[in-house]
């Protein structure tokens, strides 16, 4: 690819590298480092990319980078984002729930919360992840399901006040 096809396939999908690195690292600051050393990459290696499955070597990579960051770091489990004690009224209930959610999420194991951010938060579909992720598609439709599921579990457990 060109130089100009680089720039052009890489702001196009950025946006979403950037969600998914924040959705692996739980730091904006270091997915935001992780996106400029895609493009870095990227751009080094420009000659040899092809057009065709220009956005799931993209997530590919940005998948590696993150898992280098994470290694790199010595963290083995990723801390779950801290609760803000505030008084939420019956309006706030969404966003409590919303932030519930997150929390339950941060706490999923690796594989299952970049299947379930792929799926449902860049509306990927399964050949795709595959690609990305570097499994078989009958894993990753098993590794949504579970997450799907943990979640949901847990959102009822929290409604139902643990009953």
């Amino acid at each position: 690819m060109t130089g100009e096809e680089i720039n052009r396939e890489f702001l196009l999908h950025k946006d979403a590298a950037y969600r998914y690195a924040v959705s692996i690292l739980h730091d904006p600051v270091s997915a935001q480092d992780a996106t400029q050393d895609l493009y870095e990459r990227l751009w080094r290696r420009r000659l040899f990319i092809r057009a065709k499955g220009f956005r799931s070597l993209m997530m590919t990579a940005m998948r590696n980078i993150c898992i280098d960051q994470l290694r790199s770091s010595s963290r083995h489990q990723v801390e779950p984002i801290e609760e803000q004690g505030v008084d939420l009224s019956e309006a706030d209930e969404i966003q409590e729930l919303a932030l519930k959610a997150k929390q339950i999420i941060a706490t999923l194991p690796l594989r299952e919360r970049e299947v379930l951010h792929l799926r449902d938060c860049q509306q990927m579909e399964f050949s795709e992840i595959v690609e990305i992720v570097g499994i078989s598609e009958a894993a990753a439709r098993m590794a949504c399901s579970r997450a799907r599921q943990k979640v949901k579990d847990e959102l009822v457990k929290i409604m139902n006040y643990g009953l």
